[in-house]
């Protein structure tokens, strides 16, 4: 019999890659269960002690579980031998010194899940990259199937969800797709899914979270497997997803799942570039298609640029809700761009949640918090960039609101800070805007964002007070991105190799990054760059500004007149 629907017989989801702590071995693992199960029944078959361990309960041999119990005991006289554990009166119970090791172990576990999740953040784009178009490729009928379908049948269901969500708002709910989705067997059936499910949207009595409403709106699940089939229609979310990477995790009220943000740009280029369908009768010919490995991402947006971006959303979750987080580094290191790229993750790809302001020697207090301003003849209280976004994360506190302070070292940053460089650690604590007459409170969903050049001079004049305050990360020159801004140009091979050579060379203090080089195409560009910008980081009005030029200059040798007079690649 011919399929009419999506198979929904699986039940398997993708496993969770991320890398977690556990202890280093069984007794470490006994202990810490122990440890947790204070004030628990002491006595076979150890029921506190097995929850904690995470032991599914079973049916054993008994001679195993006597085992087990007898293991539990001869722990029990180690732990207790050494002043971790007593039981008294059939109940476990800890000693001070055990309940002080239980803390030290879940700080310990804590900080490792923490590093691994920031790893894993470092990694989620190589990881989407790699995997991303094997999925697009996954055809419903295949040879490892054992549904059989009608021949005209060419869906890629995962990439399929991709393109009706793109086409919804970025999110689906379970109820549309299994009312919708499942029947699309044919590529030309996902527009009139579309379309059908955008009508749906559009009445006012449209829920998805009620059945009733959904069976008189949409019509009937394919198939229909009972009052609730949402576990099974997750497994084509959680593959499409690959677990949490391209959709958010199943926690938002309305019981959409989301696309993430992060991953927009690439589902797109996915969508529009992915083969088409392929007819396969061998099972091993399939599986090797399926899993080709891919192509390299584009070049201008390199690996490194997307493990650095994620590393820092990771540190803005974690520390920006009580500092600043600082993106530090030389001219032409992407800091703006990165900071940007940053705050779109941040806010959910929603621009009207970010605000960037850049400072310069003139900024004022009065502009950035607010204060006083001129307007017809006399003077009104005028909110700053930070009162405004701050006000915005105030009436939104689900959601995360971002500023941008562009060249935060270029203006006099205490008194444009003022009091806030307090109240943005303290951020509970009101304080008053004297220019305004009000009261704020910095939002706790606010996340500020900063850049600034660490040769300028006043940095070296921050005080204490604000460096505590400021989570500085470096962002550093990078010579993939230089090769892929050459590649991006069209410069030749081994002009662009000996350019990236000299730029390997830079000693770890040079004062500019990769993206002055953008747009150069030959060793005229690169002559005219040299003398039109570079040197001017070096020595500026006669003064040398860097220790030592020379380590730098020398080994540029577009700089030498001979290439004034080299045509350019358009001459």
């Amino acid at each position: 019999m011919q399929q009419e629907h999506w198979d929904l017989s699986g039940r398997d989801v993708v496993p969770e890659l991320r890398a977690a702590a556990r202890p280093a071995d069984v007794g470490a693992a006994a202990l810490h269960a122990m440890l947790s199960s204070t004030g628990t029944q002491w006595a076979p078959p150890y029921e506190g002690v097995r929850r904690n361990l995470q032991i599914r309960s079973k049916q054993v041999a008994p001679e195993l579980q006597d085992q087990a119990d007898q293991r539990f005991r001869t722990y029990m006289t180690l732990f207790r031998g050494i002043g971790l554990l007593y039981e008294e009166k059939g109940i476990l119970q800890s000693t001070a010194l055990g309940e002080s090791l239980l803390l030290l172990l879940n700080e310990q576990y804590q900080r490792i899940d923490d590093f691994g999740q920031q790893v894993y953040l470092a990694y989620r784009s190589q990881l989407a990259h790699m995997v991303a178009p094997a999925l697009a490729r996954y055809q419903l009928a295949n040879p490892l199937t054992r549904d059989t379908y009608p021949p005209e049948t060419d869906i890629r269901p995962l990439l399929a969800i991709w393109r009706i969500m793109r086409k919804l708002d970025n999110k689906l709910h379970w109820e549309e797709l299994g009312r919708c989705v499942t029947t699309c067997l044919k590529e030309s059936d996902i527009e009139p899914a579309i379309e059908k499910i955008a009508e749906a949207r559009k009445r006012v009595d449209y829920n998805p979270n009620n059945p009733d409403v959904m069976e008189n709106i949409l019509g009937p699940r394919r198939p229909d497997k009972g009052s609730n089939q949402s576990d099974r229609l997750d497994t084509w979310f959680s593959r499409a997803a690959f677990k949490n990477l391209f959709l958010e995790y199943r926690d938002r009220p309305d019981g959409y799942r989301h696309l993430e943000s992060e991953f927009i740009p690439l589902l797109d280029e996915i969508i529009d570039t992915s083969p088409p369908p392929n007819h396969f009768t061998d099972r091993g010919d399939y599986v090797r298609w399926l899993g080709e490995a891919p192509n390299r991402p584009s070049l201008i947006q390199t690996d490194s640029d997307d493990q650095l971006k994620n590393l820092i959303v990771a540190k803005c979750r974690r520390y920006g809700g009580r500092q600043i987080v600082a993106l530090v580094g030389p001219a032409g290191t992407g800091k703006t761009r990165v900071a940007q790229n940053v705050a779109m993750t941040l806010a959910d790809g929603d621009a009207t949640r970010i605000l960037t302001v850049q400072f310069h020697a003139a900024f004022t207090y009065e502009e950035f918090v607010g204060g006083l301003a001129p307007k017809n003849g006399g003077f009104e209280p005028s909110p700053g960039a930070l009162v405004q976004i701050n006000d915005a994360a105030l009436a939104s506190p689900d959601k995360t609101h971002v500023l941008i302070i562009d060249e935060l070292s270029r203006a006099d940053v205490a008194n444009v800070l003022g009091e806030l460089l307090t109240y943005i650690e303290y951020r509970n604590r009101p304080f008053l805007v004297p220019g305004l007459d009000k009261r704020v409170s910095i939002a706790p969903n606010l996340i500020i964002i900063a850049t600034m050049n660490p040769t300028d001079r006043s940095v070296v004049n921050m005080d204490d007070a604000l460096v505590r305050r400021l989570r500085q990360i470096e962002i550093p020159r990078s010579r993939d991105a230089l090769d892929a801004i050459l590649h991006e140009a069209g410069m030749a091979n081994d002009l662009r190799r000996h350019v990236i050579q000299w730029f390997d060379s830079l000693p770890e203090n040079a004062p500019f990054g990769h993206g002055l080089f953008v747009g150069m195409r030959d060793e005229r560009d690169l002559h005219d760059l040299w003398h039109e910008s570079l040197r001017y980081f070096l020595r500026r009005g006669g003064i040398t500004t860097h220790p030592n030029p020379e380590e730098i200059e020398n080994g540029y040798i577009w700089r030498h007149a001979k290439y004034d007079s080299v045509p350019t690649s358009q001459e």
